[in-house]
């Protein structure tokens, strides 16, 4: 099964859980007064003290080493983020250092009701606690290293954008100012929502609608990753922007043929020759954008120097400024991509 929404839970410290554990063990006090001997009263209070920290501890580790993603059952778009963001040896490995601490803990805690249930003293009982906290402790300690890291990978596992790659998508770029976030919002049924991206500054814009009743289709903005060259890029920010391709079923390359975004003609072209290098394999679409103030002469040139470069990338003439020319957009690819990807989902010839 491959999971599409990444949820980190809460990592507990070292520092944390000990102290945690001091106040579930002193929190718990004998019961109502009794007329057993008070060693017997004291034996019981400590047989359900150490069972309480054991049932706590347990529940904490499990809750951790269960709780965070594993790497090989998510989406190749997570994954491959996850793997720039975070050591991979070192997540396994401290997944599995307190997955297994469940273990060593149900040995500290076997080897203290022993000696609690053998003691024929109250001091007997009192070394018992106090040998059975003092293991606890050092297990716990013993983990830092490995707490730490996981609290530190969840942080980043929060800020992971909330995009789910199960659904088609529709990845917009071309330089900023272009009109990507107006062709966001033309084609999208609500407001679009903000999502944090890993190694740039910028938020990505993710729309959706739906189609044919009920197929949801995600439409994503992608302001600090491909609007600008790729070969500007150092190797992780371009590793990031490369897992764009797990996700895009198509992209949508927006083009401004006035001088009105701050960037030539020609600056455009050249990323667009990277985009469709880089995404060799991903259906490749072309805006042509701002004709309500571009001039017929500007348009044509720029269809004429997009159709050097690739003639058979699908062209249209839009003004994201009023939607002109976007539900063409969305029309074509319903009738191109998104309904030959149902027929083949349903083996239908």
């Amino acid at each position: 099964m491959v999971i599409n929404v990444i949820r980190a839970p809460h990592v507990p410290t070292s520092e944390e859980l000990w102290d945690a554990v001091v106040g579930v063990y002193f929190s718990l006090q004998a019961r109502n007064p009794s007329i057993e001997p008070g060693i017997d009263r004291l034996r019981r209070l400590e047989l359900r003290r150490v069972r309480e920290v054991r049932k706590y501890l347990s529940d904490a580790f499990r809750d951790v080493a269960l709780g965070m993603p594993f790497l090989d059952s998510l989406h190749p778009f997570y994954r491959e983020l996850i793997e720039l963001m975070i050591d991979r040896t070192m997540y396994k490995h401290s997944l599995a250092k307190v997955g297994h601490a469940t273990k060593a803990l149900s040995s500290i805690y076997k080897d203290a009701v022993m000696a609690i249930r053998s003691a024929t003293t109250g001091n007997d009982i009192v070394r018992a606690r106090r040998n059975f906290l003092a293991r606890v402790k050092d297990l716990i300690m013993d983990l830092k290293p490995e707490l730490d890291f996981l609290k530190s990978a969840a942080t980043k596992l929060d800020k992971l954008p909330s995009i789910d790659p199960g659904l088609f998508t529709i990845v917009v770029s071309g330089m900023p100012n272009v009109g990507k976030s107006s062709f966001v919002r033309c084609v999208s049924s609500g407001k679009p929502k903000v999502a944090e991206y890993p190694f740039t500054t910028k938020e990505l814009h993710v729309g959706h609608f739906t189609v044919l009743n009920d197929v949801k289709v995600q439409v994503i903005d992608t302001p600090g990753l491909l609007d600008r060259p790729l070969s500007e890029r150092n190797k992780i920010e371009l590793q990031a922007i490369l897992a764009l391709k797990y996700l895009a079923r198509v992209i949508v390359f927006i083009l401004d043929p006035t001088n009105h975004s701050g960037y030539s003609l020609m600056e455009q072209l050249n990323l667009l020759r990277e985009i469709r290098s880089s995404f060799s394999g991903t259906p490749l679409l072309l805006l042509v954008n701002k004709i309500d103030i571009a001039t017929e002469n500007e348009v044509n040139t720029a269809l004429n120097s997009v159709a050097v470069i690739d003639g058979s990338i699908p062209t249209f003439r839009v003004s994201t400024i009023n939607c002109n020319g976007c539900r063409e957009v969305i029309n074509y690819i319903i009738d191109n991509h998104i309904i030959p990807m149902l027929r083949e989902s349903m083996n239908i010839q």
